[in-house]
């Protein structure tokens, strides 16, 4: 896979557990399956902008924090 998804997985892994969320509850505050949400913690899959942008907003932050 490309490098920018594992970043981006990383990122979400890290604020998620920031958070104090389980995969599981982000999955379901952002609407995304809870196997998808672990493959693109992994940075196994490519996640359309929508699926990010329903990420950021779950974790109530700006898109660009979860891409850096």
């Amino acid at each position: 896979m490309y490098p920018v998804n594992k970043t981006f997985g990383s990122n979400v892994r890290a604020l998620r557990s920031q958070h104090g969320l389980t995969q599981e509850k982000l999955a379901h505050i952002a609407g995304i399956d809870r196997a998808y949400m672990g493959e693109i913690e992994r940075g196994n899959v490519s996640p359309t902008l929508n699926k990010m942008t329903q990420i950021s907003k779950a974790l109530e932050i700006k898109l660009a924090r979860l891409l850096d």
